[in-house]
C-alpha cells in the first residue's frame, strides 16, 4: 500500500483520524465543509478514504491546497445543460477546474494520505487505489457506470466506487486509525419523476410502439430513482456494518446530485452539520487509542469473503482460519455464514491485496 506506511508519521502526536467521504454528486461538495470546519478546530485528519465526488474531495483536500482555491474550482464544477440518455458525458470537462490541480500529483506527494474505491467492470471486485497517478484514480472512482467512460488503470476497467461502496469507513479502517468519521450525505428530494402525470403515461404508451427519446427520458428518470434507493439503503448498511466512533450526518433536503450551483448552499449545510457533531468528535478524541492489533509495518487490506467488504485485521468482527489462511470478517453475521457455507465462499479470489 503506497499511503499507508506514511500514516503512522503523519499521526504521531495525538489520536489517528482517518476520515470517510462518500458519494453523492453536488451534495457531496458538503464534505469540502467538514474538512475545513474539523481543520480550523485543530482536527487534521490523518488519512482520508473517498468514493465517487468524496474521493475527488478527498484528494483536493489532500494536496493542502488552501480551502479557497478548492472552493474556487468547485464553483466551477457543471453538468452539461441538458442531458440526454444515451449522452456520454467528459469527466474532464465537469470537473475541468480541477484537473490542473491534479494532473500532475501522485498519491505518494499528497501532503495527506488518500485510498479511493473504484470497482472493476469485468471481475466485480472492488479495487482500492491509493499509489500512482492521482487523476486517473479520481476519474476511476467518479465514473458513473452508463454515463461516464470507465478508467483503464492497471489492466482493471473501473468505475464508481459508489456501485458497490458508496461510504467507504472499511477503507478507512485500512489505516488502523484511532478514531474514524464517517460523513453520511443525505437527501431526500421531491420526487421529479411523476409517474401519473400526463408526460409519464405518454411516455409509456409511446414506447410500447416503439423506440423514442420521450421514452427513453422515462425509463432513466426510474432507474435513477431506483439507484438512488439503492444507494441510501447500502449507505445505511456500511454504517451499521461498519462502525465508525463518530458519524455526520448532513441533510441536504432537495440539493439534487446535479446541483453544482447550489455550492454556498451545501457548504453552509455541511459547515452547521459539522459544528453541531464536534462535542462528539472530541469526545471520542478524548478517549483515546483503544488498545487493538497494529501491525508493525505496512500492513494489507484483507476482504470479507463474503460480503466482499474491506476489512482491517484490527476492527476486524471475527476471524477464522482454514487451511492455512486467515480470513477476516466485518461482522458476526458474515463469520458465521462462512462457517456454514465456508465452501462456497473459498471458491472467490484470495481474501488479501
Amino acid at each position: 500500500m503506497g499511503t499507508a506506511a506514511r500514516t503512522s508519521a503523519l499521526a504521531s502526536s495525538g489520536p489517528s483520524v482517518a476520515v470517510a467521504l462518500g458519494g453523492g454528486g453536488a451534495r457531496g461538495l458538503a464534505h469540502l465543509a467538514v474538512l475545513d470546519v474539523l481543520e480550523r478546530e485543530g482536527i487534521r485528519p490523518s488519512y482520508i478514504a473517498g468514493t465517487s465526488i468524496g474521493g475527488l474531495v478527498g484528494a483536493l483536500w489532500a494536496t493542502a491546497l488552501p480551502v479557497d482555491a478548492i472552493i474556487h474550482a468547485a464553483r466551477r464544477f457543471r453538468l452539461p445543460g441538458r442531458f440526454l440518455p444515451g449522452r456520454a458525458l467528459v469527466w474532464d470537462k465537469i470537473f475541468a477546474s480541477a484537473v490542473p490541480l491534479l494532473v500532475d500529483r501522485t498519491f505518494e506527494s499528497l501532503a495527506t494520505p488518500l485510498i479511493v474505491a473504484a470497482v472493476d467492470l469485468h471481475t466485480g471486485e472492488d479495487v482500492a487505489l491509493d499509489s500512482g497517478p492521482l487523476l486517473p484514480a479520481v476519474r476511476a472512482t467518479c465514473a458513473i457506470p452508463g454515463a461516464i467512460d470507465p478508467e483503464r488503470i492497471g489492466g482493471h476497467c473501473l468505475v464508481d466506487g459508489g456501485v458497490t461502496n458508496v461510504l467507504p469507513v472499511d477503507l478507512a479502517w485500512s489505516s488502523h486509525p484511532d478514531v474514524v468519521i464517517a460523513v453520511n450525505i443525505l437527501g431526500q428530494p421531491a420526487p421529479s419523476l411523476r409517474l401519473d402525470s400526463l408526460f409519464c403515461r405518454a411516455a409509456s404508451r409511446l414506447g410500447r410502439i416503439g423506440p423514442n427519446p420521450w421514452t427513453a427520458y422515462y425509463s432513466y428518470g426510474i432507474a435513477m430513482r431506483a439507484v438512488d434507493i439503492a444507494l441510501n439503503r447500502q449507505r445505511s448498511m456500511a454504517v451499521a456494518m461498519t462502525g465508525p466512533e463518530v458519524l455526520i450526518d448532513i441533510d441536504l433536503g432537495d440539493v439534487s446530485v446535479g446541483d453544482f450551483h447550489r455550492l454556498d448552499e451545501v457548504l453552509d449545510i455541511g459547515r452547521r452539520a459539522t459544528h453541531a457533531a464536534l462535542p462528539r468528535v472530541k469526545a471520542a478524541l478524548a478517549d483515546g487509542p483503544q488498545p487493538r492489533e497494529r501491525p508493525d509495518a505496512e500492513m494489507s487490506l484483507h476482504i470479507d469473503p463474503v460480503c466482499r467488504m474491506t476489512v482491517s485485521s484490527g476492527r476486524a468482527r471475527g476471524r477464522i482460519e482454514r487451511d492455512g489462511v486467515t480470513y477476516y470478517f466485518c461482522s458476526t453475521n458474515c463469520r458465521d455464514a462462512f462457517e456454514r457455507y465456508g465452501d462456497r465462499y473459498c471458491t472467490q479470489p484470495r481474501n488479501d491485496r
